[in-house]
């Protein structure tokens, strides 16, 4: 929470490998994008950083290192930066500038978790690795405080893979003094590029791990007597991703090949056939149906002449988007059994064309959710719009909003993707596609 009478500011919280570096990295931050995508690609952040000192090349990413510790213990205040002896063990505690939503129990630390307003709050992790939960400093005064001098003996560049975690926080943005945090995810570093001069770090990270099977090994397999939430389930624990399966439709197959492919690339072609949407996001793999996301009631109102809007475009196609219905049809090689369906929406226009579907199915309800699904996944890119706003976090992929003012383009929108520009005046940008009615 903010102080009611300080000015609305935009903060960066970023985590490398555990440790809290923000504060190194205020002073250094040339600019930081974060792109949220609604489905099939992946969430990416990328940091630029001013490196004319050699300060980011030289030490930040020198991941590896071989150190020697001196250890001194006393009693006293804990503070920012100290390591606290609890009965579970050693725990680190680091700043977090933003009051947390929720406070959970730490078992393993054995501590006492604050759960009233007083501040600071400080973010309790182990070895620098795992997040227990929240405590005040004033919970564990007196303990014993534990305090390393460290010698570097080597050092190894090891940066490709290593994990950072960002959270964009508004500082107090409705003048009430409490703020907005936006938590972009858990990231793996994917590149990293050195120009010059001046010398400039560059840093790409995806939420897809470099070193993840799901992402790098190609396999050849036979899925037999199976469902695709089984197979997303099957994938995401060989690469220790967890799997939410958010649709009521789970497709069931008898045999399927998987040849050559990647994990994540055979299961996006799976998703596609299904009419389900796919999103990889923290380390979590996401099915759901974007008809139920559309659903939703209206998270933000945009409305045109607005001083938020920076600049905004509509645009419509009905090239292989516009239709009326779909028709499966699918011949048993074996039986000689035709299954076959049509769907057709209650506000279809009757002079539309049909969408033809040749997709193997095993009964006619399967065929005629198949129809559905293909006709949404043609239809939902005829109307779509991308508006550059002042910065809020509370843009991201999935939220519905309702957009005013636009005549023709009136209406209920959902956001497939949200850019957060943090630098250089804090501003998002939006892709939308209309919501499509009935279906």
């Amino acid at each position: 929470m903010s102080d009611r009478t300080l000015a609305r500011r935009t903060a960066v919280k970023l985590y490398f490998k555990g440790k809290d570096i923000s504060k190194d990295l205020s002073k250094y931050l040339l600019s930081l994008s974060f792109t949220d995508k609604e489905e099939d690609e992946t969430d990416d952040i990328s940091i630029s950083l001013d490196d004319r000192e050699g300060k980011w090349i030289k030490d930040w990413l020198n991941t590896n290192k071989t150190a020697k510790s001196e250890t001194v213990t006393t009693k006293g205040e804990v503070k920012v930066g100290n390591i606290v002896q609890f009965k579970g063990g050693p725990v680190y505690i680091s700043s977090m500038a933003a009051e947390p939503t929720v406070t959970r129990g730490a078992s393993k630390c054995k501590c006492t978790i604050a759960n009233s307003n007083a501040h600071p709050y400080h973010l309790i992790s182990q070895d620098g690795k795992k997040v227990y939960g929240w405590v005040n400093a004033s919970d564990v005064e007196g303990e014993t405080v534990t305090t390393k001098k460290t010698t570097k003996v080597s050092e190894k560049r090891a940066f490709k893979g290593t994990e950072i975690h960002a959270l964009v926080i508004q500082k107090n943005p409705y003048s009430d003094g409490k703020d907005k945090v936006l938590d972009c995810g858990v990231f793996e570093i994917d590149s990293v590029s050195y120009t010059g001069p001046p010398q400039k770090l560059s840093i790409k990270a995806t939420s897809i791990p470099y070193k993840a099977e799901l992402r790098q090994t190609k396999r050849s397999r036979v899925w037999e007597n199976t469902t695709l939430k089984n197979m997303a389930e099957k994938i995401g624990k060989r690469s220790k991703f967890k799997v939410m399966y958010l649709s009521n439709s789970n497709p069931v197959y008898k045999r399927r090949e998987q040849v050559n492919m990647t994990d994540i690339a055979f299961l996006k072609k799976m998703c596609k056939k299904a009419g389900i949407s796919l999103k990889v996001t923290s380390k979590t793999i996401v099915l759901f149906d974007a008809a139920d996301y559309e659903k939703k009631k209206e998270v933000k109102k945009i409305k045109a002449g607005k001083g938020n809007i920076l600049s905004y475009s509509f645009s419509t196609k009905t090239a292989d988007t516009a239709y009326s219905s779909c028709h499966v049809i699918y011949t048993d090689p074996d039986t000689k059994q035709t299954i076959e369906a049509t769907y057709t929406p209650e506000n279809a226009n009757s002079d539309g064309q049909t969408l033809e579907v040749k997709q193997k199915v095993s009964n006619v309800a399967e065929a005629k959710e198949l129809a559905r699904k293909s006709l949404r996944a043609k239809n939902k890119g005829e109307t779509t719009a991308e508006f550059t706003l002042v910065g809020d976090v509370d843009y991201v992929a999935g939220i519905t909003v309702r957009v005013y003012g636009y005549g023709e383009f009136n209406g209920k929108y959902i956001v497939e993707q949200a850019t957060h520009s943090i630098t250089g005046g804090y501003k998002v940008q939006i892709k939308l596609r209309s919501c499509l009615e009935g279906y």
